[in-house]
């Protein structure tokens, strides 16, 4: 299954953030993250051939992804689960608003702003993620859709930075426009996860 997704805004690094205390400042670029991905993830399921129930593949994997995840009292909906046995392959093109040569000296290092992308597009993994940024006790009213339930998902990467020709002038060097080709397929021969397989 392969399909694109965009993100822009702040993409700051990470930095060495305790995972179970994560910097409220890293949290507001992962919800940024997670709120930019969430509409386009609920229009794949209203449109992609594979999501329609329409063949017995696809009625077994609808099925299967019945079952919401709960953290922290919300519920979150991720496409590929560690249960499915499924591997992403992510190709990104990032523009930057600055020279590509200093990716590595600039808004942080790229191995951690990647992280910080990874987390966007996963389910929160503790209540800590939760807190001052969903309400507590609220009902959702939707589904939240999430494209991994756990970033240890993604298998293979590839990136290539560029310079933003057309940057906003109140953007700052840690904003970025992301385009993802997202690759899902089986990594395991399993009846659940026969739908991930072709485009």
């Amino acid at each position: 299954m392969r399909f694109p997704l965009s993100f822009e805004g702040p993409l700051p690094s990470s930095g060495n953030d305790d995972p179970l205390r994560p910097k409220e400042s890293k949290l507001k670029a992962v919800w940024a993250i997670r709120d930019y991905i969430n509409p386009q993830l609920k229009k794949l399921f209203e449109t992609h051939h594979a999501l329609q129930g329409r063949t017995e593949e696809s009625r077994v994997l609808m099925h299967a992804l019945i079952p919401r995840i709960v953290v922290d009292g919300h519920l979150f909906f991720p496409l590929a689960r560690s249960s499915f046995k499924l591997k992403c392959g992510l190709d990104i093109t990032m523009l930057v608003n600055h020279d590509p040569a200093s990716v590595v000296t600039r808004s942080g290092d790229l191995d951690n702003r990647l992280k910080t992308l990874f987390d966007g597009l996963r389910t929160p993994a503790s209540h800590q993620e939760i807190k001052r940024f969903k309400d507590v006790g609220a009902p959702d009213a939707d589904d939240y859709f999430c494209l991994l339930q756990d970033d240890g998902l993604i298998t293979s990467l590839r990136i290539e930075t560029l310079r933003n020709l057309a940057p906003s002038p109140t953007a700052g060097d840690d904003h970025v426009k992301i385009n993802l080709m997202v690759t899902i397929e089986p990594a395991e021969h399993l009846h659940v996860n026969r739908a991930f397989r072709g485009d």
